[in-house]
């Protein structure tokens, strides 16, 4: 095996040293918050399709008739 005493130390690598003490308890915490419990409600229906899939269903058909055309 080869000696490691040349070798530079890494510093911030590792598990902490002999003086790392215990990590205080963090006031936000990045995983339980409140935006992953909460969902929004839908919107509210009012009875006709949104724009975007009217929009799909005009290009899907303008499609198909182009096909159906050139075929």
């Amino acid at each position: 095996m080869a000696d490691d005493d040349d070798a530079p130390e890494l510093i911030g690598a590792g598990g902490g040293g002999a003086d790392a003490g215990p990590r205080p308890p963090r006031a936000h915490d990045p995983v339980e918050t409140t935006w992953l419990g909460t969902r929004r409600p839908p919107p509210p229906r009012l009875g006709r399709p949104r724009l975007s899939t009217v929009l799909l269903v005009l290009a899907f058909a303008a499609l198909l008739t182009t096909y159906i055309m050139l075929r």
